[in-house]
């Protein structure tokens, strides 16, 4: 994984495998599960665009209601 477009791919893939985790666990499970499958992005993207998904993956997660919007505007 090298690319921006290829960092985008992974996030849409993450995206839509953390509705099917909401979609057939429990609302309290999804946290824990999700962290494993999003484990290899996370810890593999190069240094430049860490904090861009660090933020990207944070999003996703309070979008989807796991985690308290704690930015400015939130």
């Amino acid at each position: 994984m090298k690319s921006r477009s290829d960092i985008d791919a992974l996030i849409d893939q993450l995206r839509a495998r953390l509705q099917a985790l909401l979609d057939a666990h429990p609302h309290d499970a999804v946290l824990d599960l999700f962290a494993d499958e999003a484990k290899p992005l996370v810890e593999q993207v190069p240094a430049e665009f860490d904090a861009d998904v660090q933020d990207r993956v944070h999003r996703m997660l309070v979008d989807a209601g796991l985690l308290p919007d704690e930015s400015p505007t939130g």
